[in-house]
């Protein structure tokens, strides 16, 4: 007879408080090494410790294995500067220190429990902007900043090395984060690890590009507009924008919001427990009865009137065809929210970065900004653009912004008590070229002359501008402005071989009710990632042991006992062997594998419109490891 194991845990989610809303200040792309059943073994000749490879498995299963002492943890950060190296035409990583890197890994605790720091002696990489770290560059992507330092570390970083993080480096990002690709005249572009000629994305572009092509588990970012999932979209990962404030040393007001581009649910559901703001993990909404009583709404429908691509109408199709089969009730039906307005009253928040410009301008130039700092690259003409209006702002218009941030978050909680979860592409197009410019000729010659027009002239040329960019992303900037989080999942690949994502967005504190449906897909085989991709173009065989991963997936049921969520994990017999947590070498075989396995049986190159027959909602693996959620500087940005 089977054996099986259970483990029980329980999460307190209670009905957020109020919502205060105020605004304030190599020659080809690198190949991720394919997973083996089989580990590679290697000798560290330093420590004389047996050193297992670690490609494309979860940072949670790393950590254990270098808990076990099967790994060793400078090995590993000796191994990301390489593959840094090896992607270097990727142009992802901006800053390596791999001194400060070895102190980190000296000063790990020589004993730890899994509960502690579950990402113990796991690399990881963070965005350059707005997430300082004593000693790092601090620049905002302006050249005249280039070398600024950052004195002080902050809340969120330092948050990541208690959990045992190790980080090696900074990733890429464009000028103040401005527009939706990385690229800027500091530090230039990032590209794209499915095809060198196009962008990764921005702003967290050397983020996702870095975990695209494996060379971290996962990579902070942040999001003020679509700074995680247009990247995590373009470049075929997971990105999570949590709800507004929920995350440690984030503004509870609609502006910046911190987390990371990954590879695994389960690590993003970990990462995204050890980072909550303690005093604010009564925002988490409970979970339903069974998650199919979670209506979702879905639309194909720009927001802004743009042009959606037919890939990303299929993405979506794709999606809803999914949905369905695994039971949800999915209707088609727009959000309530004017997205020209938004957009709009958006800019209008976006003024104060050209403030900020300047001000360090002053600093660093002794000057204030000019029209020729543009034509000379000093700075982008959105950041000249945004300066100049900044000067001719009427005092009204903070009221004129905050009551559209009021309307927005009013219209979406109304949606929302119809239509818990909304659904769109994450980006109407796949990533774009790098030779297409973040802005039209025509527009950046309007933008040279803006010191001479009056203030609603300006911000109709700046509205015009940025449509270049925003018609490519029109859907994520919703969710920033009624503070709401949003997933973007890989889940198409087109013809041509690029990746797109889709957006399921939630209300306010259902940031795990939107991880469990993204648990879902990928455990029904339903995210694509670039390996994935390159196994299937390489016709690579599975072995007998992937075969049989289905088999032994652990499943998870959602329960509710009043404003209580239980979860009961169930596992067939396997080689594993679970006490407190997974054991490290019994977790290589991932989610990967099984994806790989499903695309190279069906041969397809987009996501699969069938799926399981089996209406009953088993979520597979939800959280593999203990969720004890009990106990657990602002920077705005725009994209």
């Amino acid at each position: 007879m089977k054996k099986h194991w259970k483990l029980r845990f329980t999460l307190s989610l209670l009905i957020p408080l109020g919502f205060n809303l105020f605004y304030s200040l190599p020659t080809h792309a690198s190949e991720a090494a394919e997973t083996n059943t089989q580990t590679d073994v290697k000798v560290n000749a330093q420590s004389s410790k047996t050193i297992t490879s670690t490609e494309n498995q979860s940072a949670l299963a790393t950590a254990q294995q270098v808990k076990d002492q099967q790994i060793d943890s400078q090995q590993l950060v000796n191994d990301t500067y390489q593959k840094i190296e090896q992607n270097k035409d990727l142009n992802s990583v901006i800053y390596q220190d791999p001194v400060n890197a070895s102190q980190q890994v000296n000063a790990l605790p020589t004993t730890t429990s899994n509960s502690e720091q579950p990402f113990y002696g796991v690399p990881i990489l963070i965005k350059g902007l707005g997430q300082a770290y004593k000693g790092y560059p601090n620049t905002n992507g302006l050249p005249y900043m280039q070398d600024n330092r950052y004195g002080y570390t902050k809340n969120f970083v330092a948050k990541l090395q208690e959990m045992g993080f190790v980080i090696v480096g900074e990733t890429n990002y464009p000028e103040l984060g401005l527009i939706n690709v990385t690229d800027s005249n500091l530090y230039g572009p990032a590209h794209n690890p499915w095809d060198l000629t196009r962008n990764a994305g921005g702003s967290s572009g050397g983020a996702a590009a870095s975990v695209a092509a494996g060379i971290v588990p996962l990579a902070t970012g942040n999001d003020a507009g679509g700074s995680l999932r247009i990247p995590a979209s373009w470049s075929g990962v997971i990105g999570l924008k949590p709800t507004q404030g929920i995350i440690l040393g984030d503004s509870l007001t609609p502006s910046v919001v911190n987390f990371a581009e990954t590879r695994r649910i389960d690590d993003t559901i970990k990462l995204f427990e050890g980072l909550i703001d303690p005093k604010r993990k009564s925002l988490l909404k409970e979970f339903p009865l069974k998650l199919q009583d979670l209506k979702i709404a879905y639309s194909l429908k720009s927001p802004v009137g743009s042009v959606v691509s037919p890939d990303a109408e299929k993405a979506v199709l794709n999606a809803v065809t999914f949905l369905r089969q695994q039971g949800f009730q999915v209707v088609e039906k727009d959000s309530p929210v004017d997205g020209v307005k938004l957009m709009r009253a958006y800019y209008l928040g976006a003024l104060s970065d050209g403030t900020v410009a300047n001000y360090l301008a002053q600093q660093k130039l002794h000057r204030n900004l000019q029209a020729s700092d543009v034509t000379e690259h000093l700075i982008s003409p959105m950041t000249y653009a945004l300066y100049e209006a900044s000067k001719k702002a009427p005092k009204e218009i903070k009221q004129t912004y905050n009551n559209e941030l009021a309307l927005v978050a009013a219209q979406m909680k109304s949606f929302h008590e119809e239509y818990p979860i909304y659904l769109t592409p994450t980006t109407a197009t796949v990533a774009p070229l790098n030779s297409d410019p973040a802005f039209l000729p025509a527009d950046v010659t309007k933008i040279l002359q803006m010191a001479k027009m009056p203030f609603d002239q300006q911000m109709n040329v700046i509205y015009n501008a940025w449509y270049h960019g925003l018609s490519k992303t029109p859907f994520t900037q919703l969710a920033n402005l009624a503070g709401e989080p949003a997933l973007s999942l890989p889940t198409y690949v087109n013809a041509q071989g690029l990746p797109l994502g889709i957006q399921l967005e939630g209300e306010k504190g259902s940031d795990l009710i939107l991880l469990a449906l993204g648990k879902l897909f990928e455990d029904k085989g339903k995210l694509i990632f670039l390996s994935d991709y390159q196994k299937l173009n390489n016709n690579a065989q599975p072995s007998k042991q992937q075969n049989e991963d289905n088999a032994n997936i652990s499943k998870v049921v959602v329960r509710n006992l009043g404003k209580k969520s239980v979860y009961e994990f169930q596992t067939a017999t396997s080689k594993l062997n679970f006490s407190d947590n997974v054991s490290s070498k019994d977790v290589v075989r991932t989610s990967q594998q099984v994806n790989a396995r499903k695309l190279q049986l069906t041969k397809e190159k987009q996501l699969p419109q069938t799926g399981s027959d089996n209406n009953e909602l088993v979520l597979l693996g939800l959280a593999l490891f203990s969720l004890s959620l009990i106990g657990m500087d602002q920077n705005k940005r725009k994209f």
